[in-house]
């Protein structure tokens, strides 16, 4: 009996799967510009990070102001 439900199971649970794969994503979530490459292999991507300045940062110049809790 068992063997029954979980080849039911099996077989509806298949059935799901290769209908919703035919599903695609639209236009707006595939032509992004910051869309991860899949096709690369992660030792032939550019560290993005190394190439930037390290002195030219997120720190902004300017003075600091002291905050008083009135």
């Amino acid at each position: 009996m068992n063997s029954i439900i979980f080849g039911l199971l099996a077989v509806i649970s298949l059935f799901i799967f290769f209908n919703l794969s035919k599903v695609k994503a639209s236009a707006k979530q595939t032509n992004r510009d910051d869309r991860t490459n899949w096709g690369t292999p992660p030792w032939r991507k550019k560290n993005h990070t190394s190439n930037r300045n390290t002195s030219s940062g997120r720190i902004i110049e300017g003075e600091a102001e002291e905050v008083n809790k009135d």
